[in-house]
Formats: structure tokens, C-alpha cells, sequence
């Protein structure tokens, strides 16, 4: 240990102790002492993409005015951008201004992969500084190609200069710009970036109190100095940070023998996982090195899994039919103003068959269509110039999926997941030219005859792989040798198991078949359910369900069939709130005039809210939205005299009342926000946090009790009508009713009250809603409504064996059981 500790002198002592932690900790107690407000600071993670994780991560364990949060790249961007007074051109306005400026020269139109092939190598040459008189000594490199490296600096050059012109930078090709900067005050590092000779200038000026760097995991049997070949140790100790030997449980290593044995053995170990680890808190992590695989994996393995699966990888967007359709419609000569319809129109038609998935995939189509739009304006292309230019946006574009970070499953990059704990990984395939990474190989120079390009790529992929490993538990790493395809273990593989002293095990795994259960669900309509349909006391929210789907209502209220505790959502923050302010507004009649005094009453109860401060970690910024809220209704009402959710008539609140109904065969029941005096008439209102209208004003609720899938909010105000009036509350003609918004669609819209004709139907609709009931109850049997709006995300799916039930993903935050 004495031998490892004296390469950490380079660390402040706060952080010799905690070389253990993991930097993500560190941050956050860092910021913690500024609580509630960080927003004078900014927080750069300088790690792959793990600037979503880390936002995440400090959004959830703190809260608060957030500091701003950066990815290394729009951190760069933004400081050269300062530095030179000139914005920074995005990548694809990049790609277009240099594809026309090549084009210029050539004097003729060429392939949009071309141009991009040979601006990745321009980018790697400036980001790694590499000069004419470097790439001239290179072995193999003889005068005739001189004038082509000549051509390549000018080329670059110009480019720059094209873009100075308009007042624009290309970020990676002011790498020497950002090498010269100093970080500013206020700002935290995350992580490391490539190791560049810019970006290691510009991390050598970063002080040691604000970096934050997790520690790489090492074996037992590296040695205690770096060893001649290249490893991330090296990198470590030439840069200062904290390193860890392992004292845990050692990581597997196994070798399978075909591909398919890839997915199985991942279903493998998600089962396993999701038996014996299956808690809240604990997560698999599976890590894809081959970005190929992605969607192979995601439509073969992940997709099925529907929300026990966050999915972070990128997808190619060419595999969905949104593309193909984009695609043929710019084949065929289709405005993209017509394209961007039709994609809109199709994904409102078959919103509730498509997944999240497809989703997002046409949701891209559409944003695409605007961006195609967009970068068309910007440069004087003919339409056979465009068409290819087009084409290759399409070709180049990726989907990011939206899933959950609690889920038990998690998909990521080793780059993405910067600072979180795990309880297993799972990394697979470890093979040659897929990790560590291929070296760059272009039909221009072979940047493998750069040995320094090729050892600092290949430092920043152990680092990242070695810091993974030291955020969980257990690992198993896995590579893939079929040598009827040229697959092999990379030499890196075979690395880490003599290091971590481990035996590779050779595996042979056949697949199986994955089969959905067949039939569907049948309840009996028997005597004693019918008679237990009778009884029950029928409520907005039950009657709402039972018309809807009458087997999740018999499950899920006569039966209390409640699914499994892991897969209960969390109380929302919406309905945390939502309770909050109806006891709030049920204390605030007491105190009048309501509209001076409800700001120390609000302040009292919410500080005092057990729950509030329990279950909202950023509570104090919920609270200062709330009552922006509030605050803007009360003062509208004060500029325009109309008092009505501060009302001073407000002569009961949260009111319970029962009555019966058609006829006296049913019972209802129901609990009013308030009842108030407005002018000569009784208002019912219930309280709304915004408005979600998804009906027509002009249908009547009389009209609409036959269908499915129709029982709006509207049938609430009704039924509490019918309450208040069977409960003498209310005098026939003197009655109204309304919701009241606390976020209107427009300022001063914060009443929806229900129409006069349905007021005046209302025992006519109470008859109708009897009637309904009658014909339900005299089915013999019930079958659930594949139909429902909600069915793709309903928990009880699984017992009613949704023929679709392993293949629709619910929204973000549904569950495919």
C-alpha cells in the first residue's frame, strides 16, 4: 500500500481518504453547502455522455436551483466561443459548409460519405495537434504525397477561414484556442476527457479542489509500476489521480462460442438478476461495446422487457419505417412540409399500437423533416446536390430511447453512466478492433503510424472501463470467438483475466425460443358478482374504470388484486402536491380575506408538510413553483375583482355526500372540493392543476355514455352536481359547477365549468349512467378492452394476457406486464 500511495501526492488530502468514493459524491457534497441555490455554478462532465447521468444524479439527490450542468464538448464550445467572439457552427451545419466548400473546389458534386470521411480525419488531426511536418516523417510516407498533406492543412485552413467570415467556429479545430484557456470560477470538473495535448493542457490548469475523479479499478497482478505495454495505469500516474487495487469479488470472464450465444447469455444473467437481486436499489448494468449490436439487442432482448429496461444507447434511425417513409418521400419528389404531415397523421392514428420505440422513431422523422428544412435554407444546392445530402442526414441520424433511471435494468455506454452504483455488470464482446476501440483507418492516412494518437485512445478506453468496474459489485466480461466469422478476444481480454487472476471459460449456449402465453382472460358473471355490483357504492373514478375495462375494475377493486410491490410506481409529485393543496384550500376558507392571507398560511403548512419534506427531495423548488401559482391567480383576481379560488363565499370544502341513483338500484358517493356562493348561485368547484381537455364542447354527456373510453372529467362536475342537489346543498336553477385550474392554457383561464345543457340533463345522464350499469350487469361474462387508451401501460395486463403483451412498451414510466 505505501507503494501505491506515494503516486497520489497530486491530491488534496480531503481526497486521499475518499480515493474509495466515488467523485459523483464528492460533487454533490460539494454543492450541498450551497443549497438551495447552485445556480451561480456549473458542473462539466468531461466523461463520454455521462452529462445525462450526471444531471440526473444531481437533480434527484439534491434539487434545488440547479447548477448548469455541460457535457465537456458544449463546455468547450462555450469557452472558445467567449474567448473568439464567434458561435459555434453545430455538427451538421458543419458537415453541409464544408461539403459546399469541397464542392466549390472540385468543381462538381460529390459523395456526402466522402466528405465526411475525410472531415473525421481533419477533426482527429487538430484535436490530437497534429503539424504538416509530423505527418511528413511518418514511416511509409514518401515526397509524392506531400502535396496531398500540403492539401489537407489547406483545406482545413480554408475551412476555418469560410466559417470566420460569417462570424462561426468549427469547435474541434480550435483545439489550440481551448488548450490556452483557464477554467473560471464556480466550475466543477467530472471525470476525464481524452487526453489530447489541448485538453491536457487545459486540465493540467484545473484546481485539485475542483476536480473529481473516480478512482480506476486494478487487479491484483498488475504490477506496481506501469508496465512497458499500454494500460490506463500509465495514464494515471502521469496525470496524479487516485488509483484502487481490488479487494472484492473478482469478475468473470467467459469466451462464447457463436453470436447468438450473446443474447442468451444476457437473458441469462437478467434472470438471475431479476430473481435473486430484484430490490429497488439494486441494478444490472449491461454495457454493449459493439455499437452494432444496439439494435439488434434492443429489438431481439431489451424491447420485450418494456419498462424494467432503461436503454441509453443510441439506435440507428434507418431501421424504423418513419425513415423509410422519410426516405421515399425525398426519392420521390415530396415537399417536406406534406412528409412531416404524414408522419404527424400516422403516429396520431396508431399512437396506442406503436411502442416507445417507434415513438421516438417517428417523433425524430418529424423533428428531421424541420432540420432538413432548416439546413436546406442555408446553402444554394440544386435539387440533385440536395438529394443525396438529404439522404445522408437520414443515414446518419440515431435515436435515443426515454426510460427510467430507477429501472432494475440499465443499458449504457461505458462513458454513460459516470458515477453510479451497481450491483452486477455485464460487458460484452471484449473482441479485437471493437474494445479497445479500432484505431482510425480512411482512405487518406493510416493514423495507426501515430503511435501517440493510438496509446491515448487506447488509455481513455481502459480508464473508462477500469472506473466502470470500480462504481459496482460483481462483473462478468464476456468476448466472442466464431471462426467462421472472424470474431476473436481482443488481446486486452486475455489481459484482464491473467490480471485479475481469473480463468476464461469457454461456453457454448443454444438460444431458446421465447413463447407469450395464449387465451385471454374470462370473468363469470356470476350470481354473487352481480349482487357484489349491486352493492357497491359507485364513485366518478369507479364508474370511470368499470365502463372502461370492466376486468381491471373486478381485479383491481372488487377483488384487491394488486400487482407486485416492485412494480408499484412511486407516489407522484403532481399527486403529493395535489393533496397538499386541497387540505391547504380546505384551512384557507377559515381565514379571510383568503386573498391577503393564503401566503403565511401556505409558507406554515408547507414548511410543516411531513410528506412534502419526505418525498420530495426538491421540495423547496416545488414549493416556489406552487406558489408562483398561486400567486398569479391572486393577483389577477385582485386586478379584475372576480374572486374564485381565494373566493371569501366558500361555505364547505371537502364535502363527502352519498345519494342513490337510478331509481334507488345503485348507490353514489362522492367528495366536492368546495362549495362556494357566486352571486345568487352555488358553485361546485373541484380543483385541477392544469387543464387536460380531450373532448369537443359541443358533445353533450347524455350522448356519450355508450361509448368507451369517453368518461372525461365532465362526468365528475355531474355527479357532484347530482350530490349537492339529491343533498339539498343546492336549488335546481341556481346550481353551477366548474373546474379550476392552477395552470390555465392562457393567463385568466382558469375556470372550465360544465354547460348548462348538461346541468339541466343532469338526472336524464344519471339515468343513463344507471342504464349502462344494467346492460353491464346482466353480461354473462366480462373480457377485458384490449382497446382502452390505458391498456398498454396497465399493470394488470399480464392476467388478462394482452395478445400484444411482449411486444408494446408502454410510455415512459409504463410497464409491459
Amino acid at each position: 500500500m505505501s507503494d501505491r500511495a506515494a503516486h497520489l501526492n497530486s491530491l488534496p488530502d480531503d481526497l486521499h481518504s475518499a480515493a474509495n468514493a466515488l467523485a459523483v459524491d464528492a460533487l454533490i457534497r460539494r454543492l450541498r453547502a450551497y443549497y438551495p441555490d447552485m445556480s451561480g455554478f456549473t458542473a462539466v462532465s468531461m466523461t463520454g455522455r455521462g452529462r445525462d447521468f450526471l444531471h440526473h444524479l444531481v437533480h434527484t439527490r439534491i434539487g434545488g436551483l440547479l447548477p448548469a450542468v455541460l457535457s465537456f464538448n458544449d463546455y468547450r464550445s462555450h469557452r472558445i466561443a467567449e474567448a473568439t467572439g464567434r458561435t459555434a457552427v453545430p455538427e451538421d451545419e458543419a458537415f453541409l459548409h464544408f461539403h459546399a466548400l469541397r464542392c466549390r473546389e472540385e468543381g462538381r458534386s460529390l459523395p456526402p460519405a466522402d466528405t465526411q470521411r475525410l472531415l473525421s480525419f481533419l477533426t482527429t488531426l487538430a484535436e490530437f495537434s497534429v503539424t504538416i511536418d509530423e505527418l511528413r516523417a511518418l514511416d511509409r510516407i514518401g515526397p509524392e504525397q506531400f502535396e496531398r498533406i500540403d492539401w489537407f492543412f489547406a483545406t482545413m485552413e480554408a475551412f476555418r477561414a469560410r466559417l470566420a467570415t460569417g462570424g462561426l467556429f468549427y469547435p474541434p479545430f480550435e483545439a489550440t484556442r481551448f488548450a490556452d484557456l483557464t477554467p473560471g470560477d464556480g466550475e466543477f470538473f467530472i471525470g476525464l476527457p481524452l487526453m489530447t495535448p489541448g485538453n491536457e493542457r487545459f486540465f493540467s490548469r484545473i484546481p485539485k479542489d475542483r476536480l473529481f475523479v473516480d478512482a480506476p479499478l486494478f487487479g491484483p497482478n498488475m504490477p506496481i509500476e506501469p508496465p512497458d505495454y499500454e494500460t490506463a495505469l500509465s495514464l494515471v500516474r502521469r496525470i496524479g489521480i487516485a488509483e484502487r487495487r481490488h479487494d472484492g469479488e473478482l469478475p468473470g470472464f467467459t469466451e462464447l462460442a457463436e453470436r447468438a450465444a450473446l443474447p442468451t447469455l444476457l437473458a441469462r444473467e437478467i434472470d438471475t438478476f431479476l430473481r435473486n437481486y430484484g430490490s429497488d436499489r439494486e441494478q444490472l448494468f449491461i454495457v454493449p461495446l459493439d455499437e452494432k449490436l444496439s439494435f439488434y439487442l434492443w429489438e431481439f432482448l431489451f424491447r420485450p422487457l418494456g419498462g424494467q429496461v432503461n436503454f441509453a444507447p443510441w439506435l440507428p434511425f434507418t431501421h424504423f419505417a418513419a425513415a423509410q417513409r422519410l426516405r421515399e418521400g425525398i426519392r420521390d419528389g415530396k415537399g417536406l412540409a406534406a412528409m412531416r404531415r404524414d408522419l404527424v397523421s400516422e403516429l396520431t392514428t396508431r399512437w396506442n399500437e406503436l411502442d416507445e420505440a417507434d415513438h421516438s422513431a417517428f417523433e425524430g422523422g418529424i423533428t428531421l423533416c424541420d432540420e432538413l428544412d432548416r439546413l436546406r435554407a442555408l446553402m444554394p444546392f440544386t435539387e440533385n446536390e440536395w438529394l443525396p445530402l438529404a439522404e445522408h442526414f437520414i443515414a446518419v441520424k440515431k435515436l435515443r430511447l426515454r426510460g427510467r433511471r430507477d429501472a432494475p435494468i440499465q443499458v449504457v455506454g461505458l462513458g454513460d453512466a459516470t458515477g453510479v452504483p451497481y450491483a452486477r455488470t455485464v460487458i460484452l464482446p471484449m473482441n479485437s478492433d471493437i474494445f479497445p476501440r479500432r484505431p482510425f483507418s480512411g482512405p487518406y492516412l493510416n493514423l495507426i503510424h501515430l503511435p501517440r494518437i493510438y496509446r491515448t485512445q487506447y488509455e481513455a478506453d481502459d480508464l473508462a472501463l477500469r472506473q466502470f468496474l470500480s462504481f459496482g459489485r460483481t462483473a462478468h466480461i464476456a468476448a466472442l470467438y466464431d471462426q467462421a466469422n472472424g470474431d476473436a478476444p481482443s488481446a486486452h481480454f486475455s489481459f484482464l483475466a491473467t490480471e485479475f487472476g481469473q480463468r476464461m471459460v469457454k461456453r457454448r449456449m443454444v438460444p431458446a425460443a421465447l413463447r407469450g402465453p395464449a387465451g385471454s382472460l374470462v370473468i363469470e358473471n356470476t350470481d354473487e358478482l352481480k349482487e357484489r355490483l349491486r352493492r357497491h357504492t359507485w364513485s366518478f373514478s369507479s364508474l370511470k374504470n368499470f365502463f372502461t375495462c370492466p376486468c381491471r375494475f373486478i381485479l383491481e377493486d372488487m377483488e384487491a388484486v394488486k400487482p407486485p410491490s416492485c412494480f408499484e410506481d412511486k407516489d407522484s409529485t403532481n399527486l403529493l402536491i395535489g393533496e397538499f393543496l386541497h387540505r391547504f384550500f380546505a384551512e384557507l376558507k377559515e381565514h379571510r380575506p383568503a386573498v391577503l392571507h393564503w401566503q403565511e398560511l401556505f409558507d406554515t403548512r408547507w414548511e410543516s408538510d411531513e410528506d412534502l419534506r419526505m418525498k420530495l427531495p426538491d421540495q423547496a423548488v416545488r414549493k416556489a413553483i406552487v406558489q408562483s401559482h398561486l400567486a398569479d391567480i391572486a393577483a389577477w383576481e385582485k386586478e379584475t375583482g372576480r374572486s374564485i379560488l381565494f373566493s371569501d363565499e366558500v361555505t364547505e370544502a371537502e364535502l363527502e355526500l352519498s345519494a342513490p341513483f337510478g331509481g334507488g338500484r345503485y348507490r353514489l358517493k362522492g367528495r366536492i372540493d368546495r362549495l362556494q356562493r357566486d352571486g345568487d348561485q352555488t358553485l361546485i368547484t373541484d380543483l385541477k392543476y392544469k387543464e387536460k381537455k380531450t373532448y369537443a364542447e359541443k358533445d353533450r354527456l347524455v350522448d356519450r355514455l355508450e361509448k368507451t373510453d369517453v368518461f372525461d372529467d365532465r362526468f365528475q362536475l355531474l355527479i357532484y352536481a347530482y350530490l349537492a342537489l339529491q343533498n339539498k346543498r343546492a336549488t335546481p336553477g341556481l346550481l353551477d359547477a366548474a373546474h379550476l385550474f392552477l395552470r390555465p392554457r392562457m393567463r385568466g383561464d382558469y375556470e372550465g365549468h360544465l354547460a348548462k345543457e348538461d346541468l339541466d340533463a343532469c338526472d336524464a345522464t344519471m339515468e343513463g349512467i344507471a342504464g349502462r350499469l344494467d346492460a353491464l350487469l346482466a353480461l354473462e361474462r366480462f373480457t377485458p378492452n384490449f382497446r382502452a387508451d390505458g391498456c398498454s401501460y396497465c399493470p394488470y395486463k399480464a392476467l388478462c394476457l394482452k395478445p400484444d403483451l411482449y411486444q408494446t412498451i408502454g410510455r415512459p414510466g409504463g410497464h409491459p406486464w
